[in-house]
């Protein structure tokens, strides 16, 4: 019993969409995937370029500094420190403080995670300001 009409071995002329339910759905679980990642938003304040010339650097030395070395080293104020330890010790510098902001001098070949974690752990402790120092050219 056939269902096909005409003759059996020609061209059929109807459109396969299977193909085409494929990329479609592929494309649905790509934007499923990423749009959670894309929704996620850190606030930066980028200064003016008169800002970028007047605070640049940390203008005297009573300024938190905390460097991330590619080893995964972590100073503080340029004393090595462990990173257990370093919350409390960042807690107390910031005690005192009217302005709780700290100074991150990170290697450029540094691993991103530790960085991250650092300035977790720094953001816990207090820290209201974050700033990132660079290298001048």
């Amino acid at each position: 019993m056939g269902f096909g009409g005409g003759n059996s071995g020609g061209v059929r002329a109807d459109i396969n969409i299977t193909p085409l339910v494929d990329v479609v759905l592929v494309l649905l679980i790509i934007f499923m995937v990423m749009t959670p990642t894309l929704l996620k938003e850190h606030e930066v304040k980028v200064p003016d370029k008169a800002e970028v010339e007047t605070n640049a650097t940390p203008t005297n030395t009573e300024e938190v500094v905390v460097s991330i070395t590619s080893t995964g080293r972590v100073q503080l104020n340029h004393e090595p420190i462990e990173l257990p330890a370093l919350a409390d010790r960042v807690r107390e510098s910031m005690e005192n403080r009217t302005e709780k902001r700290v100074f991150f001098e990170i290697d450029d070949e540094a691993n991103y995670g530790d960085a991250m974690n650092v300035i977790d752990i720094c953001r816990g402790s207090g820290v209201k300001v974050l700033g990132l120092m660079t290298k001048s050219l």
